[in-house]
């Protein structure tokens, strides 16, 4: 009678076993980065309201180097009220610079305490944003 074959090599495990450990080194930096980067999204999301009212002044006949920094003629609350769990402070001056502040916390990585900035730029009467900052361009929100 013929014996079946029954059960896996060990050759064949250990294939496995490499193939997962190969996978698990690509994936797991990889996760990391997606993390960070989605909780310094956190400066886009912030930063929208004042971007919206700096584009509603430039509209409205202000020229950047004069926009209003005092924020209730702008509509917006006190820059004291734009924080969140990884932003500490949303800050712009007259030019219409958009700086928002990240926290000094281990889960940002290597975006702790970095600034994410938006820069307006005039094109045909719309405002346009440039990003810019101290925050490592891989977790930079896109324009």
């Amino acid at each position: 009678m013929k014996k079946l074959q029954q059960g896996f090599t060990l050759i064949e495990l250990m294939i496995v076993v490499a193939i997962i450990g190969i996978l698990a080194a690509i994936a797991v930096p990889a996760y990391q980065d997606y993390t960070i980067r989605s909780r310094v999204s956190e400066a886009a999301s912030l930063s929208g309201a004042v971007r919206t009212a700096m584009d509603v002044a430039f509209s409205e006949g202000y020229n950047l180097g004069s926009i209003p920094t005092v924020p209730a003629s702008l509509n917006l609350s006190a820059s004291s009220s734009y924080t969140s769990k990884y932003v500490s402070s949303v800050a712009y001056n007259t030019s219409g610079i958009i700086t928002v502040t990240l926290k000094t916390i281990k889960e940002l990585g290597n975006a702790k305490g970095k600034s994410v900035v938006y820069t307006p730029t005039s094109q045909g009467g719309n405002l346009s944003w440039a990003v810019t900052g101290g925050v490592p361009t891989k977790y930079r929100p896109k324009n």
